[in-house]
């Protein structure tokens, strides 16, 4: 927050701003001129691809407010370094922060609460842990130790001139990991400012690195009823938010801070309905939070569906986007592991499905057949004695049923799925039963898809056709192992849209087959009887249509869900993945039965 002192002019005051304010420029441009300096920006790229190849990771690198450390999946490194006499030692110094960060990383070594913590106490935390990340550091790349000991030299021999070394530059601080905020959601823009956020800015000033901000929700009426303050040693600063309210009134007025904003630390950000008249850029990351996740908007392709309230049996007009995609990545060598894996499993299976597609069904008062139809047999005696023309189709023809199918098999890839069930990961067991399962299907010449969905509030439901139903085999089996959890389970906005993906089949039998651990949940109080009613009555809206569905799941918890939701006889709960494999099958001859 900017603060602007409504004072007398002061000669003397004003000379000594403007002095100091010369002597940092100087100060700094004397340090870029610095020939063995390194800046960060020049080693970006190659740092970066370093990380993500140590890491395994998309790791992201940024400028540091000073020593820097590691938040989720980016790295901050100091913007530039030239504590060392030469350039290689300075790009060295860099080299070895990656691998630091990288282990330090891997270890999880780092704040993981929702606690503000001081400098300080991060930098020390950070020292303290060291010698975990050391030990392993050293395991798995023995050379650097040798440098690690000429910068703890290095800064050893600095400290001794000040009585007190300083080693944060080479452990750097422990920073907050998780970005999820725990506080209330968010309330989306309103049109003010949405039609503020359409005008142009006059005034751009860059700032100085960020490395996260914290949103400050703040009350107008304590705003206008806040106390007048004024600290006299802040004259021509500007102050760090600190809870004192100020007068947003969004006058054009930055370039008479410019000098002042060189200290200013952009932590806090606070919303308020008046155009932006100027703009003081600030790079920081800051991995979008869940409540952030619910005023998102995008701009790309989606649709909406109803979504149901149970607590006024009624719908939510439009209350959901959905975003279909389709995915593009692939991974082969999964499908090859996966066929290899359960070979036997396959031979078996297909053996199962043979019997039952190759079931026939009798044709009755045909005019040729295998056997005599009884039924037709007596109305001849009938017609015979009574004088009537008998009629000559008196037989049963056997004949294969026709395939008027159409199965979408629906897989569950929140983040719930990224844990175990039976000692397997609930998300290799979907994929790898996809991959099985689409091997039958596809032998056997059934018409199917298959597609996965997650959530991150109504406002962004993902669904993923991974195999669409006019698409190759061939090709897609390759793209199911790419898939990886993410998000929350909006099951019933997924149901909706696998629903209008089969109403487009000309078929006569059509089924939706979910995979999931049952658990409707997504940030925005998706839950409970909320969630579970809305699933309910998505699968009512499916059997309107003349649409069946199935639940099935390797989860224990979906024994308190599934029967809610699909109730009896429409739902398995199975502990292996060759349970659910056999049950997809006797599923398969079930659904044959039927057409």
């Amino acid at each position: 927050m900017i603060t602007k002192t409504k004072n007398m002019f002061e000669p003397d005051e004003y000379l000594f701003t403007k002095l100091a304010y010369y002597f940092k420029r100087r100060n700094l441009k004397k340090q870029e001129n610095i020939t063995h300096a390194v800046n960060l920006n020049d080693l970006k790229p190659r740092l970066t691809i370093f990380a993500r190849a140590i890491t395994g990771e998309s790791i992201e690198i940024f400028e540091a407010e000073r020593e820097g450390g590691y938040k989720n999946n980016n790295f901050f490194l100091p913007v530039t370094f030239s504590d060392f006499s030469s350039v290689d030692e300075n790009i060295s110094f860099f080299l070895f922060r990656v691998l630091y960060l990288s282990v330090q990383k891997n270890l999880d070594l780092n704040w993981n609460d929702n606690q503000e913590h001081e400098l300080k106490e991060s930098q020390q935390k950070a020292q303290e842990t060291s010698l975990v990340v050391l030990e392993s550091l050293f395991a798995q790349f023995p050379i650097i130790k040798k440098y690690h000991e000429k910068f703890e030299q290095f800064y050893q021999n600095k400290g001794k001139e000040k009585e007190l070394s300083d080693f944060s530059f080479i452990y750097g601080k422990w920073m907050r990991n998780n970005s999820e905020d725990a506080g209330a959601v968010l309330k989306n823009f309103t049109d003010e400012v949405k039609k503020g956020q359409e005008d142009q800015p006059k005034t751009t000033i860059k700032s100085k690195a960020v490395e996260e901000i914290i949103s400050v929700q703040v009350d107008v009426k304590q705003q206008e009823d806040a106390v007048l303050q004024h600290q006299f040693e802040k004259v021509e600063t500007a102050e760090e938010f600190g809870g004192n309210f100020k007068d947003f009134d969004g006058d054009d007025d930055l370039e008479d801070h410019a000098n002042a904003l060189d200290e200013l630390n952009m932590k806090y950000t606070v919303r308020v309905d008046d155009t932006a008249h100027s703009v003081y850029q600030a790079d920081f990351i800051e991995n979008t939070t869940v409540s952030e996740s619910a005023e998102y908007d995008s701009a790309g392709y989606h649709i909406s569906y109803d979504e149901w309230d149970y607590s006024k049996r009624a719908y939510k007009p439009d209350f959901c986007k959905v975003y279909p995609k389709t995915l593009m990545k692939s991974n082969v060598s999964y499908y090859k592991r996966t066929i290899l894996k359960h070979n036997s499993t396959l031979i078996g299976l297909r053996k199962m499905l043979t019997t039952v597609n190759n079931k026939y069904q009798f044709q009755r008062r045909q005019t040729q057949g295998e056997e005599f139809d009884i039924d037709a047999i007596t109305d001849l005696f009938v017609d015979v004695h009574s004088g009537h023309t008998p009629s000559e189709k008196i037989y049963l023809s056997k004949r294969k049923k026709e395939k008027d199918l159409s199965i979408l098999l629906l897989l569950d890839i929140s983040l719930s799925s990224d844990g175990y069930a039976a000692g397997n990961r609930v998300i290799d067991v979907e994929k790898e039963v996809s991959i099985l399962f689409g091997e039958l299907l596809n032998e056997f010449n059934i018409d199917f898809s298959i597609d996965c969905f997650y959530s991150k509030t109504r406002n962004h439901s993902t669904y993923i056709t991974i195999k669409d139903f006019d698409e190759d085999w061939n090709k897609a089996k390759f793209k199911v192992g790419a898939v990886e959890p993410s998000g929350y389970t909006r099951i019933g906005a997924a149901l909706r849209h696998s629903g209008a993906m089969l109403d487009k089949r000309d078929t006569k039998n059509k089924w939706v087959i979910l995979i999931s651990d049952g658990k409707p949940n997504d940030y925005d109080k998706y839950e409970g009887k909320y969630g579970v009613n809305d699933v309910k009555q998505a699968l009512r809206e499916l059997n309107e249509r003349q649409i069946n569905s199935y639940a099935l799941a390797i989860e224990a918890q979906a024994k308190y869900y599934l029967p809610q939701m699909f109730g009896q006889n429409h739902y398995q709960i199975l502990t292996t993945p060759v349970e659910l494999l056999k049950s997809l099958v006797l599923l398969f001859e079930k659904i044959r039965h039927q057409s």
